[in-house]
């Protein structure tokens, strides 16, 4: 049995979870993100109205002054993640980048326990990912798996 059994029942979340990516970053794509001007929206949202948490402020003054650069990351970011996770490639390596993007976008937000925000409760989802990496289940890492670093797959 092995751990074959375990890692198949994480396989749904993680075709949910790249799908859910892939439709976002596709979406960012498609209305102007990688301009800048609908990033710097939404962080003047956050700012004005207080949002996010204390330690993460020098994080989003940076993407603040540089809405470009970060628009680009975020949506590139989530179409790159979102297509590792459908594809089961290279899947500790995408949860690890999930973490810090979804949590980036959390504690941003100032997003909490409660909705609305799923990034809190994605970004749980991908640091399990990162532990037991569901790719290995019908997903190409158990293709490459002997041929990539432990840390990837």
């Amino acid at each position: 049995m092995g751990e074959r059994i375990p890692l198949g029942y994480l396989v749904p979340l993680r075709i949910l979870c790249g799908l859910i990516l892939l439709l976002e970053g596709w979406g960012k794509l498609q209305h102007g993100w990688l301009h800048g001007t609908p990033l710097l929206n939404m962080l003047d949202g956050w700012i004005e109205g207080n949002k996010t948490y204390g330690f993460f402020v020098p994080v989003v003054q940076a993407a603040h002054a540089h809405p470009k650069i970060f628009g680009t990351l975020i949506t590139f970011g989530e179409l790159t993640i979102g297509t590792s996770m459908l594809l089961g490639l290279v899947t500790r390596l995408g949860a690890f980048l999930g973490v810090l993007l979804l949590f980036s976008i959390a504690f941003g937000g100032g997003q909490g326990l409660a909705p609305p925000g799923n990034a809190l409760l994605m970004g749980a989802l991908f640091a399990l990912f990162v532990l037991a990496p569901p790719g290995r289940v019908l997903g190409l890492d158990a293709a490459f798996r002997a041929r990539l670093p432990r840390w990837m797959v």
